[in-house]
């Protein structure tokens, strides 16, 4: 299945890239690890799309998974999955 991304994803994702990167220190490590992050969402996603759990409380038909403590925000939609954001074990801006 197609996975499209949101706007507030793609600036979250940034977001989280920069933080990494300012922790690290290391240019290639915030590529790898941003990379698997992007990696475990469209493969799990793709072919999976209801591994995530029903997350209701942030919208109808949301669902959610989780990869290293970042919590991925995502709805299945007839044709494409809808990834709408990503954050780390606080509450999302949606």
């Amino acid at each position: 299945m197609k996975i499209k991304f949101t706007p507030t994803f793609h600036r979250k994702l940034n977001d989280i890239t920069e933080y990494i990167y300012q922790e690290s220190r290391s240019k290639s490590f915030t590529i790898r690890y941003v990379r698997r992050l992007q990696k475990h969402i469209s493969a799990h996603l793709s072919e999976f799309p209801k591994i995530g759990r029903p997350a209701d409380e942030f919208g109808k038909g949301i669902r959610k998974i989780v990869h290293q403590r970042y919590s991925i925000l995502y709805r299945i939609e007839t044709d494409y999955i809808l990834v709408i954001t990503i954050y780390r074990e606080n509450l999302p801006d949606l």
